[in-house]
């Protein structure tokens, strides 16, 4: 089977190189052309990348390949390597390299779909979630913060941002936010509105836990002054060693419409970025705020889940 290879040199570690992954793809039957997310031709490659696309990432290399395959009906499969690997481990992705490998074969499709936000700045799309407040900042912090480390955290990666995040939830003032979901009005003050597409958001936590990633629909999570606590007793717990899902309100809506400015949007796990056309140049976009429509888009990529390696003969 002719496949293409999207490989993160940046994430994992020797276990995780290109080479190594070559050598399984190649002892399972595939026959894998190599693209690096380093390289610019990678979108391009993508137009005929064979009869599958095989991820080797975390976050942002998995959303850049579903936003490049969604709606032309070659599948992904996926090898989580990064740190956080929401979208991995909401999708049920989970194992060892080789057995995800040997299971590909036997495994069910299942459709993630895409979201796309809309606003006068521009349009991004999303695959995991789109908010302002608490995780917006957390994401514009996290650079310096966490994975340079200049706030002085200690632990893990993910437990430095979880510290990161105590820090925001404690410090974080609830802001007046107009927000209306499909008709209903729900202007309030907020210390975050997060739209959701899969369960995890930020360092793995289940604002959504119920959210189905193949649907149409979108979880929608407010937390208020009131709620505060709720969310940060969570985060305590998780330092801790465990916890369950924070017990937050969770709306389900077709369309989400918020009043933000571009500074307090987060989309997936980076600022508002909007991309621009070829050639053409947009004026930076002031502060004041706007008018913001979430929706999830017409259209999907199929993504290889689950299948149990082939047993070995004899056994």
């Amino acid at each position: 089977m002719r496949v293409t290879l999207v490989h993160n040199p940046a994430a994992g570690d020797e276990r995780h190189s290109a080479k190594r992954i070559l050598k399984e793809l190649a002892e399972a039957g595939y026959d894998a052309t190599l693209e690096s997310t380093k390289k610019k031709g990678v979108q391009k490659a993508l137009e005929d990348p064979g009869e599958l696309v095989i991820v080797a990432g975390g976050d942002g290399s998995i959303k850049r390949v579903a936003l490049a395959l969604a709606g032309t009906g070659i599948p992904m499969a996926i090898l989580p390597i990064g740190t956080a690997n929401n979208i991995a481990k909401s999708l049920g992705v989970l194992g060892s390299m080789r057995d995800l490998i040997a299971g590909w074969r036997r495994a069910e499709r299942r459709r993630l779909t895409v979201g796309s936000v809309v606003s006068r700045w521009g349009t991004m799309r999303f695959v995991e979630s789109v908010g302002v407040g608490v995780f917006t900042e957390l994401v514009t912090r996290g650079d310096a913060e966490v994975d340079d480390n200049t706030g002085g955290l200690t632990g893990h990666e993910i437990d430095r941002a979880l510290l990161l995040l105590q820090r925001v939830v404690a410090e974080r003032k609830p802001r007046l936010r107009g927000l209306t979901l499909d008709d209903t009005d729900l202007t309030d003050e907020y210390l975050l509105v997060e739209v959701m597409n899969i369960p995890l958001v930020g360092p793995n936590v289940p604002l959504a836990p119920g959210a189905d990633y193949g649907d149409d629909r979108l979880d929608v999570v407010t937390v208020t002054e009131r709620e505060r606590e709720v969310l940060a007793e969570y985060v305590r717990a998780r330092l801790s060693g465990g916890a369950a899902p924070p017990a937050l309100t969770v709306r389900q809506a077709v369309r989400v419409t918020m009043q933000a400015s571009p500074n307090e949007l987060h989309v997936d796990d980076t600022p508002w970025s909007p991309e621009q056309p070829a050639g053409k140049t947009t004026p930076r976009p002031s502060l004041d705020e706007g008018k913001v429509k979430v929706a999830m888009e017409d259209t999907s990529v199929e993504v290889l889940i689950g299948g149990a390696p082939e047993p070995e003969r004899g056994a």
